[in-house]
């Protein structure tokens, strides 16, 4: 539920403010004068893709990549 509050209540209350969003992904919507001016979301979290541990960070590669093999793969 997005919760309001005043350009000084924000300000007053903004280090707070940040931790309930990284937290519980609260979203804050900040008013002047009784209108929406600014909105405070969290972002999405992306995922690091990481090597499995004990596989390394090369390929070997075994034969032409670049070689027309279509044949191989046609239907009989």
């Amino acid at each position: 539920m997005p919760v309001t509050m005043n350009i000084n209540e924000a300000k007053a209350n903004f280090s707070g403010m940040l931790a309930e969003v990284e937290s519980r992904l609260a979203t804050f919507t900040i008013m002047k004068y009784g209108r929406p001016i600014a909105r405070v979301v969290p972002i999405e979290r992306t995922r690091k893709i990481r090597p499995l541990p004990g596989y390394g960070t090369k390929i070997a590669v075994k034969g032409d990549l670049f070689a027309d093999d279509s044949a191989l793969w046609e239907n009989a």
